[in-house]
């Protein structure tokens, strides 16, 4: 059997339809022509956690797949066909190209037509939601493209002659992926019942000022907002809100590392900076012999650190293992607590808005928000503390 794997990866969102009582069946149907024998799957991720869905017949080029959903998932169509990616160095990292997304609900009927070696530029036909979402895909296609060809183009300037003209080139995409969200943008405030627009808010809360991004959000039908994903959208706002300079922390009870309950609130008194971060996240483990040197430092001066872990395996034990482990590996001696526990009624990471790792968030003697960091922190951290604590 061919090692290669084309695998339809569901990215972390719902469409917004109102959820269905019980699993409902829908039906995928490609025809990518020079797809060969690479193999099928769908991936997506709903409130009940990651679910893959394998292929169901094949005829030639033509794939089927059929699969059950309890509400509307929002799929990313992802091949690991030699076209779908461009390597940067010889077997090893690679950028992936530009995906192919489609909406699955119950009882839809999505037909795929393309070509493997542009998988991204597949039509996609459905019900009016697909056809929404193609339509809006259509108009977009010419400035995918270009930042896609842009991007290959500057991967390949490596030598120090190459810095003027690979910078002349970041600021073509930057230009380019700016009229890309503009574009999304505008489909965002026409299209107030579509929920391809929760799809687009879900993706742009960066690219909004924070008043915009809930007025763009209020501004949707109602139903939408109920789904998982306008929960989702709502998150980001009352996580941006929850950690404004000056805003009272969302206090919360988690087991921590030695299976003890621990609440936030209990640190009322102390300065605590809150740390989010997970086993798998790469720059998360590289700051935590920095994090080490601070706790050292300030622990007696009155800074108490949380580390507020999120593991990405759905089963509890696997997560657990994975974290504890880290801890150990790491040397971390300050309190630990993983999200995963009890995530469905206390979503730490939902709850202040999360969405890169590592954040750290500081917090004075009254639980109220210092500063918040997405990154290592490094000597912006250091002079963070040192101004807070008035060290």
């Amino acid at each position: 059997m061919n090692k290669h794997l084309l695998t339809m990866a569901g990215s972390l969102l719902l469409a917004s339809f109102l959820p269905a009582a019980a699993q409902k069946n829908y039906k995928v149907t490609t025809n990518i022509k020079g797809q060969g024998d690479y193999k099928l799957s769908i991936v997506y991720t709903t409130a009940d956690g990651r679910k893959i869905d394998t292929l169901l017949s094949r005829n030639g080029d033509s794939f089927l797949f059929s699969g059950n959903v309890k509400e509307p998932v929002v799929g990313t169509f992802i091949s690991h066909h030699p076209a779908s990616k461009f390597e940067l160095s010889k077997g090893g990292m690679f950028m992936p190209a530009p995906s192919l997304e489609i909406l699955l609900s119950e009882n839809t009927d999505v037909q795929i037509t393309g070509n493997a070696d542009e998988l991204y530029k597949a039509v996609v036909k459905g019900d009016k939601a697909n056809e929404e979402l193609n339509a809006l895909r259509q108009k977009e296609m010419p400035l995918v493209s270009k930042v896609w060809e842009l991007r290959k183009q500057s991967a390949g300037m490596r030598k120090p002659e190459d810095s003027t003209a690979r910078k002349a080139i970041i600021a073509e995409i930057t230009s380019t992926t700016d009229q890309l969200t503009a574009i999304r943008k505008l489909f965002v405030a026409a299209h107030p019942k579509s929920f391809v627009s929760i799809m687009m808010l879900a993706r742009l809360q960066g690219d909004y000022e924070a008043a915009a991004y809930e007025k763009a959000f209020n501004a949707l039908n109602a139903t939408y907002k109920e789904t998982y994903l306008g929960k989702y959208v709502a998150s980001r706002i009352s996580g941006a809100k929850a950690t404004a300079t000056g805003a009272v922390a969302i206090n919360f009870t988690k087991t921590d590392n030695h299976g003890e309950p621990f609440t936030l609130s209990s640190l009322k008194g102390k300065y605590v900076l809150l740390d989010f971060w997970g086993s798998w996240c790469g720059p998360c483990r590289a700051s935590h012999p920095h994090l080490k040197e601070v706790y050292a430092k300030y622990k007696d001066k009155g800074l108490e650190i949380v580390g507020i872990a999120e593991e990405k395996s759905d089963d509890l034990e696997t997560a657990k293992k994975a974290w504890l482990k880290a801890i150990s590996d790491d040397g971390m001696s300050w309190i630990q607590v993983l999200n995963n526990y009890n995530k469905a009624t206390t979503d730490m990471v939902m709850a202040y808005g999360i969405s890169g790792f590592p954040t750290k968030i500081l917090l004075d003697k009254n639980g109220k928000v210092l500063f918040k960091l997405v990154g290592n922190g490094g000597d912006e951290l250091d002079q963070q503390l040192k101004s807070a604590l008035g060290l």
